[in-house]
């Protein structure tokens, strides 16, 4: 699909030099398997749409789209998670805070997820913002307690301007919340470098709208601008979940579906094609 439009950006100072180079020169595809080389991932429908017509685009607010579980879903709260999914207790307690769930007011539902990665800087999905965005929220804490009995209390966040949104064609948006909600929810790192193949990865997500959940599975293939990984169960709300790697560093963006009952794989925005098109990164 031909592109001939760059998204509102705003002059913004660069965030310090990721570690990692862009791998510009790398293939599209690499050889994880005859499968993987033939897949070639499709835009979600819903960045098709906005490309297609952008002044006009909403966001699917009601979350009215299937379920992506690899199998078995194995997600789990994240203050309760057990250590079984390949990532440690740790890791989830360390990396779970900048995790925060847009929404249109604080007592609307969920409808999408993101990484804070600045002080007032909010990476996710570009297909997850529109013209009608600034003004939503992002609410962080939103998660069960260690029994799952009660939601911990929240703090929400209003939107104030998109300072990217689909540049150069692909699916990521960053946009700006009110205040500082870095220096209380900290900040998530990107990474400018591929995972290798069969690489851990984790998504800290909001799936479903649902309070805060960790999944992990292993990168599977490279396919123009995305990533695939199986075994990490996603629904609708967890688009622009950040894609973490065994070091707690992100690599990419969730955005697809595309795991059944019977197999499939999940995929996301590699970061190293955001940071090629992004000032900001």
């Amino acid at each position: 699909m031909k592109i001939g439009m760059l998204f509102l950006a705003s002059t913004v100072s660069v965030l310090a030099a990721c570690a990692g180079a862009d791998d510009a020169t790398s293939e599209d595809v690499d050889s994880t398997g005859a499968e993987e080389q033939a897949l070639r991932v499709a835009d979600h429908p819903d960045f098709v749409r906005k490309m297609r017509d952008p002044e006009h685009y909403r966001v699917n607010r009601d979350l009215a789209s299937t379920e992506s579980i690899c199998g078995v879903d194995d997600k789990q709260y994240v203050n309760s998670y057990n250590g079984a999914l390949g990532v440690s207790q740790a890791f989830v307690a360390a990396r779970k805070k900048p995790v925060g769930a847009m929404e249109t007011s604080p007592t609307s539902g969920k409808y999408c997820t993101g990484t804070l990665i600045a002080s007032n800087l909010f990476l996710t999905a570009g297909h997850c913002v529109d013209s009608s965005t600034v003004g939503d929220y992002v609410s962080f804490n939103y998660e069960y307690n260690a029994a799952k009995t009660a939601t911990l209390p929240q703090s929400h966040y209003q939107i104030t301007a998109i300072v990217e949104d689909a540049l150069g064609g692909v699916d990521y948006a960053i946009v700006r919340l009110a205040g500082t909600p870095g220096s209380t929810w900290g900040t998530t790192s990107p990474l400018v470098a591929d995972p290798a193949a069969n690489a851990l990865l984790a998504i800290i997500q909001h799936p479903s709208g649902d309070r805060k959940q960790v999944e992990a599975g292993h990168r599977l293939g490279l396919s123009g601008n995305y990533m695939t990984y199986g075994d990490i169960d996603t629904e609708p709300g967890s688009s622009g979940s950040g894609i973490l790697n065994s070091a707690g560093r992100l690599v990419g963006v969730h955005t697809n579906g595309g795991c059944t009952s019977s197999g499939g794989s999940n995929s996301g925005v590699r970061m190293t094609k955001i940071a090629a098109v992004s000032a900001v990164l």
